[in-house]
């Protein structure tokens, strides 16, 4: 029982169902029976088993179901030249074996027969009846069997009955393969379906890599074709057209084959791994022999000799000691090789670690990284590194953990005015207001048992009461009489100050800035001298009168008489001059414009 590739990327590929009553189908090594290198085929794709009916196919392809002659199916028993469509590739069943599947000569009609159902010819007739049993003769001889294939195509089928040689893959991506090969042919080997004859479906393998040629004699013989990673016969390399024999192992990249004769007896074949290697030695032994041999030819004095060998022993000795070195440099080298490539990667991510055990392959990745964007640059260039196979990924994301717990504080009211930012990976900052100490307490409670990475937190949150009372504080401190307001995290002045106070006001402008809470400053206070900063009352009293007795200044507001020391409305009267009354309260100064 046997699936034959006749059409496709896997052409000439036979599927033996021998030896187990079930078949999985499909790309994956370690599921399926029979391996198919075809992308357009599923990890397990079709099932083949065996029934009381016979041999059943069952479909498990969702995106590419199968076709047994050109119709989708879910189940089907298979019936001899049935054709199956599995991805891009075409195959045959057929239930017969080598020896059912020849044609079995034909026996020729006795002449005799022929002759007793016919009257004896007359003489003048015996040349006619001669021509015609001749074509009777060739119409028997013509074969009347008829083929599942087509006249014109070549196929797998015919090749592996009738050829006398067979190429067998016993290893790599096409193992299990078999191809027929007839004398004085050539077949060139090759991935690609345009140029080569034996379609090999390996990434190692050149797009015409060997020429297999067997002559009249049954003598085969290999040649290279100039590929990439070369042709070898019982691993050596070769280099020009080589004679094989049918116990020679053929290796092409990672797929190893032999070509036997059907016909002659097979023995057991040991296969050993490919080592590739060149005789550089005897090579070298070689060359020495024949340069000892000149130099006997040679005469050479006796001081040059001495000289020379002292020489050659220092050089020697100096040249082990650095070739020593040499090694195990190269030998840390290629050892840390992976760990050197995965550094340069991430060298540029300086909270990322990482850990990469070259036994599985397998590389462990933690650390922090401030957007989505980084992170898929990362593992974009660490997924393009083919010595790793598996990455453990335990990256975190700062803006997608900023995000979940500014959308969590939001659901608090009394915490709306607070929010966290990563100003770098790994780095986080709790920042904004909340009004009262209560309210402060309530937030660390909450940051503490929502917030997932609190020792890489900084908390920025100031009490509102609290900074109220430092911005009057220092105002008072310094001599200054201005209003302000905080407006999320910027203190707006405003009013008058002493001109002459300039250097004592912008000093206490960086001294704000120092101040936890205030990011920055609007300053709409005004400089001017100290009748300008005074505030002007002259609206509220009228003057009615002036006099100047004994150096003192007097005058009449609202009725009454005033002079320096009065008491005006509660505010203590600090002097009357010619044109104005300056008064004072609670440190507050006030001035009355006049006209005498």
């Amino acid at each position: 029982m046997k699936l034959i590739a006749t059409e496709g990327p896997l052409k000439g590929q036979v599927l033996d169902l021998k030896e187990k009553d079930e078949w999985i189908l499909g790309r994956d090594p370690t599921e399926c029976s029979f391996l198919l290198e075809d992308t357009t085929v599923s990890r397990k794709h079709a099932k083949i088993y065996k029934t009381k009916d016979g041999y059943v196919i069952k479909n498990l392809s969702t995106t590419n179901p199968i076709e047994v002659n050109d119709e989708r199916v879910d189940e089907y028993i298979l019936e001899e030249n049935d054709k199956l469509k599995i991805g891009d590739t075409l195959f045959v069943y057929t239930a017969l074996e080598e020896a059912d599947l020849k044609e079995e000569p034909k026996e020729e009609v006795a002449l005799e027969e022929v002759s007793e159902e016919k009257e004896a010819p007359s003489p003048k007739e015996d040349d006619d009846d001669e021509e015609e049993i001749e074509e009777e003769k060739e119409k028997i001889k013509e074969p009347t069997d008829e083929t599942i294939f087509e006249a014109e195509e070549e196929t797998p089928l015919s090749l592996l009955i009738d050829a006398p040689f067979i190429l067998k893959v016993i290893s790599g991506s096409n193992a299990g393969s078999e191809f027929g090969m007839e004398k004085s042919k050539s077949f060139i080997i090759g991935k690609d379906v345009a140029q080569a004859d034996i379609i090999f479906s390996d990434m190692s393998v050149s797009k015409q890599n060997t020429k297999i040629t067997i002559d009249e004699n049954s003598d085969i013989f290999v040649e290279d074709l100039g590929s990439k990673n070369g042709t070898y016969v019982n691993n050596k390399k070769i280099e020009e057209k080589t004679k094989i024999t049918p116990h020679d192992l053929i290796t092409l990249g990672t797929t190893t084959f032999l070509v036997i004769e059907k016909e002659a007896a097979q023995e057991t074949i040991y296969s050993p791994a490919p080592t590739f290697e060149v005789e550089e030695e005897k090579k070298e032994e070689k060359e020495e022999l024949a340069k000892k041999t000149i130099w006997k030819k040679q005469f050479i004095p006796t001081r040059h000799l001495i000289f020379a060998g002292s020489f050659i022993i220092i050089f020697f000795i100096i040249f082990l000691s650095f070739f020593g070195l040499f090694r195990a440099k190269d030998i840390e080298v290629v050892k840390k090789m992976p760990t050197e490539k995965i550094q340069n990667i991430i060298k540029d991510y300086d909270t990322i670690e990482f850990s990469f055990n070259d036994a599985s392959a397998n590389l462990f990745l933690v650390g922090h990284v401030l957007t989505s964007i980084d992170k898929q640059e990362l593992m974009y260039d660490l997924k393009a590194l083919s010595f790793i196979k598996n990455i453990e990924d335990n990256i975190v994301i700062d803006e997608i953990t900023v995000k979940n717990f500014n959308d969590s504080l939001n659901e608090e009211a009394s915490f709306r005015s607070v929010f966290s930012l990563a100003n770098k990976p790994g780095n986080y900052v709790l920042d904004g207001y909340v009004k009262t100490a209560a309210n402060y307490s309530g937030l660390s409670s909450f940051v503490n048992s929502n917030f997932p990475y609190l020792d890489k937190l900084e908390n920025r949150v100031v009490i509102d009461q609290i900074l109220q009372v430092q911005i009057a504080t220092l105002l008072t401190k310094n001599g200054f009489t201005l209003s302000f307001e905080m407006i999320s995290g910027k203190l707006v002045l405003a009013g008058r100050y002493n001109k002459k106070q300039a250097s004592s006001y912008k000093a206490l402008m960086q001294e704000f800035l120092k101040t936890p809470g205030i990011h920055s400053i609007k300053n709409l206070a005004i400089p001017s001298d100290g009748m300008m900063a005074r505030i002007d009352l002259t609206s509220k009293y009228k003057i009615t009168g002036w006099a100047k007795y004994d150096g003192h200044n007097s005058v009449v507001a609202n009725g009454k008489i005033i002079i320096s020391g009065d008491t005006l409305d509660g505010m203590d009267v600090t002097n009357v001059s010619e044109n104005a009354i300056l008064l004072e309260k609670d440190d507050i100064k006030y001035k009355i414009n006049y006209s005498p």
